[in-house]
């Protein structure tokens, strides 16, 4: 496939292809641009669970997300229910930027679970893409691997509905 679209797998479901685009992306952005020191490759990434989306083609990733289950102490807002998912990983190529690659990612995901709620810990500065889709800021923000993150929450269809 050569067209740009948007993929999802679950880590038994990548073929080698798939799975070394996402980690030249993921490495891309996270170890070379942003200097980020942190392990990127925290074991979440094969749980049975998680789901890996794409932009891109089989073997060429140009952005990414991943999501996973809430750990047990996972902060959500008071008063929420506890979420479902936990948006985090999101990527996009520098060469890609600007051009809605991580709004495609974002929307395909609600789409699939959006009746479900969800959390992420977003770079303050890309707040607003995520508020485009339902999400809302709770709590202050803070220094996650030498950037300013917040965190953000979105409710399930039900919770909205009422």
């Amino acid at each position: 496939m050569s067209e740009h679209s948007v993929h999802h797998a679950r880590w038994d479901r990548l073929t080698t292809d798939e799975l070394y685009g996402i980690v030249v992306l993921r490495n891309r952005v996270f170890a070379l641009e942003q200097r980020v020191t942190a392990d990127d490759f925290d074991g979440r990434d094969r749980e049975p669970d998680t789901e890996h989306w794409w932009f891109g083609t089989d073997t060429d990733a140009v952005g990414y997300l991943r999501l996973i289950r809430p750990a047990p102490d996972e902060v959500h807002p008071d008063g929420t229910e506890r979420p479902a998912w936990v948006i985090g990983r999101v990527a996009t190529d520098p060469a890609h930027r600007g051009n809605g690659t991580a709004d495609r990612l974002v929307r395909a995901v609600l789409e699939a679970h959006g009746h479900e709620p969800f959390v992420l810990h977003a770079q303050e500065y890309v707040a607003g893409l995520y508020a485009r889709h339902g999400f809302t800021v709770f709590g202050s923000p803070y220094v996650e691997a030498g950037i300013r993150h917040v965190g953000m929450h979105r409710p399930g269809a039900s919770a909205v509905d009422r």
